[in-house]
């Protein structure tokens, strides 16, 4: 009897301590704005980079196309995507990714890096880009 306490015990003892390793570690990443590595070979991030560029062209040709810029249009020219230089994430409810994408603008103007945020929410099967505006470099 003694024996089965002290196994209930110890098993009771490792799952508090599971328990309260798991809650640790969900309340530092929910919220925290995290570095993805190795973004040049990680498909969902470039691919998420090449849908804000199309995002962006489809809103510029919806407002009127690169000859009549929306007037709160930070970028008024259509791009074509090149890469995305770096990213990072963030769990909300989904996740919010904050990229440097690099794009080439259609105007000859060249490569040039530009700040997304893209909202993923996988339950919904759904992105959004928030927001496309160049970058500081």
């Amino acid at each position: 009897m003694a024996k089965g306490i002290m196994v209930a015990a110890s098993l009771l003892v490792l799952l508090t301590l599971f328990i309260a390793t798991s809650s640790a570690t969900a309340v530092e990443t929910v919220g925290g704005r995290r570095d993805i590595k190795d973004v040049g070979s990680n498909k969902e991030v470039q691919s998420l980079g090449r849908f804000a560029v199309n995002e962006h062209n489809r809103r510029l040709r919806h407002s009127g196309g690169a000859a009549v810029p929306a007037a709160n249009d930070p970028v008024p020219v259509l791009l074509s995507f090149t890469a995305v230089a770096s990213a990072q994430e963030q769990v909300v409810s989904g996740k919010v990714y904050y990229l440097k994408v690099i794009a080439r603008d259609g105007s000859g103007g060249g490569d040039r890096p530009f700040d997304a945020v893209v909202i993923v929410r996988a339950w919904l099967r759904s992105k959004e880009l928030v927001s496309f505006t160049p970058s500081p470099k």
